[in-house]
């Protein structure tokens, strides 16, 4: 049961790799309200959220309010919306 929880997980971060997304320790992410920012986005591992599959529920550091957010592909912004990104962290606790 444990190994294939972690296959699962390993097969889904492969997969979120090759569509484009940039999961791990600094993934852009946008939420409801269109506000893009930066967290730790570990497939299979969440302190500061609640996973609901592909989207989670978390605070915005942008508009501070908890929102629905899921990650972008980081080839899909441009270069002043990575920037925008990059200026508001979320905390740093997986």
């Amino acid at each position: 049961m444990l190994v294939a929880a972690l296959v699962g997980t390993v097969a889904w971060t492969v997969l979120l790799r090759r569509l484009g997304y940039r999961v791990g320790t600094s993934t852009v992410v946008r939420c409801r309200r269109d506000h893009l920012f930066t967290t730790v986005w570990i497939p299979g591992a969440s302190f500061k959220s609640i996973r609901l599959g592909f989207w989670r529920v978390q605070r915005c550091p942008v508009g501070r309010h908890w929102s629905l957010v899921a990650p972008v592909r980081e080839a899909a912004l441009s270069a002043e919306e990575r920037a925008e990104a990059a200026g508001h962290r979320d905390v740093r606790i997986p």
